[in-house]
């Protein structure tokens, strides 16, 4: 391991890499050239793109269509995922390893809620990217299970197995996965946040980052609770509440409480989602004059009358918070930053193209699919 405050050679290869990597990413405008092409275009146009070629070539004899574009971009998204992790080195790749660890709880809560809800195997297996320490004969395993516990059971393996361990008799029971995946959830933050005040380079600004994601969703878990059929106590806000982030859990268990407009916007403004927000909005709107005060009007709105948030100002608030990554990675361009960086913006590019498949398939207007992309 080289001196404190030198940068080892390696590091700064594999950086340069991602950086590099970053740049072959699809811009803004083939996304409109895209946009403007059947699905058969589109297939076409992927399988003459160098990193979609082989997904497309292998899968084109087993699925068409959307379907095809879907598989496709899914396994490219694990292979690029693996390969990050093969040329990541050393504290690169523990945080990496550690970072990827939300694809598994993700992969394994698909796989439980599918399980219990009889959902066609492959149904399943469609939804689902090994991308992190769970690899694809494992979670072939897990969908061969024939019960949630079973399943669970597989899992042992798994350093998060003792969470799902502890509600073993309650799976599938209602609200159970819930709690799964809040435990999960707080592990993976608590586990992630430790690592990144290891002391290496741009460690710093990740914990800084990661605990901006995790007042995002805090806020976002509140207003799902608030919106809720039924009210739930203080003792379920604290078990949804991820600890960590800039935010007091404490100020969250306030806002849940407030029936008045103006102490509701008071407490927000007291909140750094408040400015992110206006951000978000005054670039979706085109409007300058947006505030902070408007922004904590806005969810006061949709607050008071129990509904969720608007899906193209999440979308914003997206790409707010990418942009911030990108920016910290050109700060400190020889640390994982410049991994994760690449990482979240390869993520989006599948999830762009699977919504273009997907819209297209479903004959959804260029306009209405837009609003599912992010860049």
């Amino acid at each position: 391991m080289p001196p404190s405050g030198v940068i080892s050679p390696s590091c700064i290869y594999a950086c340069t890499r991602f950086r590099v990597r970053r740049t072959t990413l699809l811009p803004h405008e083939e996304y409109l050239r895209i946009m403007r092409m059947s699905i058969p275009e589109v297939v076409a146009h992927l399988s003459h793109r160098e990193d979609y070629r082989q997904e497309i070539m292998d899968l084109a004899h087993d699925y068409t269509g959307a379907q095809l574009i879907e598989e496709a971009v899914n396994r490219n998204l694990s292979r690029s995922f693996r390969h990050a992790m093969a040329i990541a080195p050393g504290d690169l790749q523990t945080l990496t390893m550690e970072y990827l660890t939300r694809w598994d709880i993700a992969n394994v809560m698909a796989i439980l809620r599918g399980t219990v809800h009889r959902v066609p195997r492959q149904q399943i297996r469609d939804l689902l990217i090994p991308a992190g320490e769970i690899d694809s004969p494992l979670l072939d395993n897990l969908l061969d299970q024939p019960d949630c516990g079973r399943a669970i059971e597989a899992l042992q393996g798994w350093r998060l197995h003792p969470i799902l361990s502890e509600h073993y008799q309650a799976c599938g029971e209602q609200g159970v996965f819930a709690r799964f995946e809040n435990e999960l959830y707080r592990q993976y933050y608590a586990e992630l946040l430790n690592l990144g005040t290891s002391g290496c380079g741009g460690c710093q600004e990740l914990v800084d980052y990661l605990r901006f994601e995790i007042d995002i969703t805090n806020m976002r878990n509140l207003l799902r609770l608030h919106c809720a059929e039924e009210a739930c106590d203080i003792t379920v806000i604290d078990r949804t509440m991820i600890p960590g982030g800039r935010i007091p859990t404490s100020l969250f268990r306030r806002l849940y409480g407030i029936e008045t407009e103006g102490e509701f916007v008071n407490v927000f403004l007291e909140t750094e989602i408040a400015p992110v927000l206006a951000q978000a909005v005054r670039e979706l709107r085109q409007d300058p004059d947006f505030s902070s005060v408007d922004a904590a009007e806005l969810v006061w709105q949709r607050w008071h009358q129990r509904r969720r948030p608007v899906h193209e100002i999440e979308m914003a608030v997206t790409r707010i918070r990418l942009h911030q990554m990108e920016a910290l990675s050109r700060r400190h361009p020889f640390s994982v930053l410049a991994v994760l960086a690449y990482l979240e913006r390869k993520k989006y590019e599948v999830a762009n193209l699977r919504a273009i498949a997907r819209g297209k398939a479903f004959g959804l207007p260029s306009e209405r699919i837009w609003q599912y992309i992010v860049l």
